[in-house]
Parts: C-alpha cells; sequence; structure tokens
C-alpha cells in the first residue's frame, strides 16, 4: 500500500486536501469500489438468507431491517416453511426490501423429483410447477432463479446425468422465457464421480453456457481439496454468483465467519471478480454464536478484503 506521507507529499497535500478527501467524505462515487490509496474492495454484499434461518420466519422485516442496517446491499431468499418468498406474494416482498435498501439477486430452489408434485407455485421445484414459479419470481425483479439440491434419482448413473444436463438446459430455456437467467448451486456431492465423470465437471461441460450459469460455493470446493480459481480460469464468465463461507480451523466440516478461518478469500476473490463473479453472498450453517452476530461479522470482515 502506498505509504500516506508520501503520497501527499509527492501529490501536493493542499491539492488533496480541498479536492479528494471532501469527495471521499462525503461518499462521492469518484472512487467507487476503491479507497483512497487505491486498495480494491468488493463493492455490494449480499447474503443468503437461510444464514439467519433461526430468525428471518419468526421476525421478517425485522431481521431483514438489521441486516440492511449492518451494510447488506443484496440478498438471496430460500422456500422457507410457507415456501418461496415466506409466503408473500413476489411484488409484496420485492417491495418490502426495496423499502430497506436491500436489493433480491436471486432465490434458491430444489430440483423436486421426476414424480413429485407441488400444490401450489410456493412450493414449486424445477421439476414441478416450473412455470409457474419463473413467472412469479420475474415479478420480483430478480435476475437469478438458482436450483440449490440435485435429487439423488437425478445423479445415480451416466444416462440420469445426460438427461439432467438436458433438463438444466430446458429449465435454462423456461428461464430466459420469463426474463430470468438460471443457476445452479453445489454442495459436496458434485464431487463424486458416477461412472467416470464428476457431477460437476460434467454438468459444465454438457450444459449450455448461456442458459445454465453457476453458483459456486467456495467452501464446498475446498473442502474437496478442489481449487476453485482453476474452475474460473477454465470456465471465465461461467460462475456470475459466489458463495463465501470459511472453514473452521479445526473441524474442515463445519463453516465459520469469514476471517476467522482457514480459507484465503482475499486472493480467491480477486481471481473471481477476474473471471467474471458479480455477486458475492455470504452464507453460514454453522454458529457458535447467535446468527445476527455472526452476519456482522462476516459483513465486516469481507468488506474489509483488499481485493
Amino acid at each position: 500500500m502506498i505509504n500516506r506521507r508520501s503520497f501527499f507529499k509527492n501529490a501536493g497535500a493542499l491539492a488533496l486536501g480541498t479536492l479528494v478527501l471532501p469527495a471521499i467524505s462525503k461518499g462521492s462515487n469518484l472512487l467507487s469500489s476503491k479507497n483512497a490509496f487505491g486498495e480494491k474492495k468488493l463493492g455490494s454484499i449480499g447474503l443468503q438468507l437461510y444464514s439467519v434461518k433461526d430468525v428471518l420466519e419468526q421476525d421478517l422485516k425485522g431481521t431483514l431491517q438489521q441486516l440492511a442496517k449492518m451494510g447488506y446491499k443484496e440478498v438471496e431468499s430460500y422456500p422457507g416453511s410457507k415456501g418461496h418468498y415466506y409466503g408473500l406474494e413476489p411484488k409484496e416482498f420485492a417491495a418490502m426490501l426495496n423499502g430497506l435498501g436491500l436489493k433480491l439477486i436471486s432465490s434458491h430452489f430444489g430440483s423436486g423429483t421426476r414424480d413429485g408434485k407441488a400444490e401450489s407455485w410456493h412450493q414449486a421445484t424445477m421439476l414441478t410447477r416450473l412455470d409457474e414459479l419463473a413467472g412469479k419470481a420475474a415479478e420480483t425483479g430478480q435476475k437469478y432463479l438458482t436450483c440449490s439440491w440435485m435429487d439423488k434419482s437425478l445423479r445415480t448413473s451416466p444416462d440420469d446425468l445426460k438427461r439432467t444436463a438436458d433438463l438444466f438446459n430446458s429449465v435454462g430455456e423456461t428461464c430466459k422465457k420469463a426474463g430470468l437467467q438460471f443457476a445452479y448451486h453445489n454442495h459436496a456431492f458434485e464431487f463424486e464421480k458416477v461412472g467416470d465423470s464428476l457431477i460437476y465437471d460434467y454438468m459444465l461441460e454438457n450444459t449450455d453456457p448461456k442458459l445454465v450459469q453457476w453458483e459456486m460455493d467456495i467452501f464446498w470446493l475446498v473442502a474437496g481439496n478442489y481449487d476453485p480459481v482453476t474452475y474460473f480460469k477454465k470456465y471465465p464468465n461461467r460462475f456470475p454468483l459466489g458463495h463465501v463461507k470459511d472453514m473452521d480451523k479445526q473441524d474442515k466440516k463445519k463453516n465459520t465467519e469469514i476471517g476467522t478461518g482457514s480459507i484465503d478469500y482475499a486472493s480467491i476473490l480477486k481471481e473471481a471478480k477476474k473471471y467474471g463473479m458479480k455477486h458475492f453472498i455470504v452464507e453460514q450453517e454453522s454458529f457458535t454464536r447467535p446468527s445476527i452476530e455472526s452476519m456482522k461479522m462476516n459483513y465486516t470482515n469481507l468488506a474489509g478484503l483488499n481485493v
């Protein structure tokens, strides 16, 4: 980082003091994601609301207010006990978020099963009532509709993978018609082999990049001893969404607050940005303190990274 004294001496302390510093103090967009000395920050930080599921559905608006005050600007929803958008109509939920200065970027939904049924769009999956869900999701103004789970019946054999890749492309078409982008979020099982192929690699190779984008859960790649940066470079602009959660130093199966674990996020996210990641979404599932306290730590530590 540039030495503060040298910076002012070389550039002229008076000129900088009168021209640059007032702009910074007023929150000018002049430096946008850079601080006064050129350190790049992530910008808007998002949160997967599943991270606060223990309090969210007890007090939806109150919890969202707390998150907004922390500094979060983007959120990703999940199907709660009342289904998609927590039982609210899509426009109603979006209006609540907008009123708090939050923006819905994506919402999660499951794959379902080929013989599954949903009573309404609130319980829709990739395999049942998808058209209705896509239409409703479009009403919120969100960009991504993200499948967060692939049922085991869709990934047992090589033939299953072929059919599921075709299904993903079809879902991508449905989302595109609704004005959305379909994405898929990984866990750990995608790094198991079916036949001769890793599920993760097979699905990346056999789906149309224009129809199927990815939300990389960085924790699960690192947990499986895979390198996220290798995937960024091999599949540029394929991972516009990223889930960010740290790895507990004592128990690698558990995640923890960003900056307190073992994952080098400053290096990883710098490469992620270079290769097309646009949305950095905090997620946490293991806790040693109240989830709201963890979300504050996550925001503060992630916002402070130089990337």
